[in-house]
């Protein structure tokens, strides 16, 4: 009879511990939160900001620089019209000048300078360059060379430039002004003229601390001697010397001109 053999025992499978991945726990996901009453919202306390001040206008940024320091209003008003009286007489007396030593003959009447009538048309044309001169120098510059020396300047009231316009109307109604009522209204506290108001300007005194009124002088001085610059010595104390020759008949006629007016006028136009 064959012997039988017992089988074999099964082959046990040998797992190395380094291999075997440790098993992930299965946590249970979280409960979402229950809902609860939120917490009230709170703003921050309202800190209102630091006041600035509105930019000036044009008409506010002016008004510091004119209302004014006049000083005493008489004096104000007496430096105005020794300004004026000194852009005039400087300005007229040099045209004048330069007109009779450098023109034989007067180009619009055709009369000699060295008579009468030809000098007093001669005289009437420097003053017209003065007057187109105190106009043209206030519109560019706000001064003359009058107010210059005396510290004196022109504004606008609304600000910027005086300009062609404004300086227009401001020398347009001078002759009225010249009639006492421009000192009237120059000492009330505006000071302002007719010409001032009609043109939006005020004249008032610069803080020039000196500097001003000394190139003003200046000025005066070295305009005077342009004659003698252009013309030379010799003509220009000829021209000073018809100045003292024709000046007192110029007076003369112009003190008879309402008189010589008034006896042009027809029969019925007379009072």
């Amino acid at each position: 009879m064959p012997r039988v053999e017992a089988p074999p025992p099964p082959h046990r499978r040998v797992i190395d511990p380094a291999v075997v991945e440790p098993a992930h726990d299965q946590q249970s996901p979280s409960p979402p939160p229950t809902p609860g009453p939120h917490p009230q919202y709170q703003a921050p306390p309202y800190q209102a900001p630091p006041y600035q001040a509105p930019p000036p206008s044009s008409y506010q940024a002016a008004v510091p620089r004119w209302r004014v320091n006049v000083g005493n209003p008489f004096g104000y008003l007496c430096a105005r019209l020794f300004a004026f009286a000194i852009d005039v007489v400087l300005i007229s007396a040099v045209a004048t000048s330069l007109a009779y030593s450098m023109i034989a003959f007067n180009p619009i009447t055709g009369l000699p300078t060295n008579s009468q009538r030809g000098f007093d048309a001669t005289f009437a044309l420097g003053v017209a360059v003065a007057l187109v001169y105190v106009w043209v120098a206030e519109a560019a510059f706000g001064t003359t060379i009058g107010k210059l020396a005396l510290g004196l300047h022109v504004y606008a009231v609304r600000g910027g430039p005086v300009g062609l316009g404004r300086a227009f109307l401001r020398s347009l109604l001078r002759p009225i002004d010249a009639l006492a009522i421009g000192a009237l209204l120059a000492l009330l506290p505006a000071h302002r003229r007719l010409g001032d108001l009609a043109g939006g300007t005020v004249v008032a005194r610069r803080a020039w601390r000196g500097f001003g009124p000394a190139a003003g002088w200046a000025l005066v001085l070295i305009v005077a001697g342009i004659p003698f610059i252009l013309a030379g010595a010799p003509r220009t104390f000829a021209s000073i010397v018809a100045f003292g020759e024709f000046m007192p008949g110029l007076f003369a006629r112009l003190l008879l001109l309402p008189h010589t007016i008034a006896t042009h006028l027809p029969a019925g136009a007379r009072w």
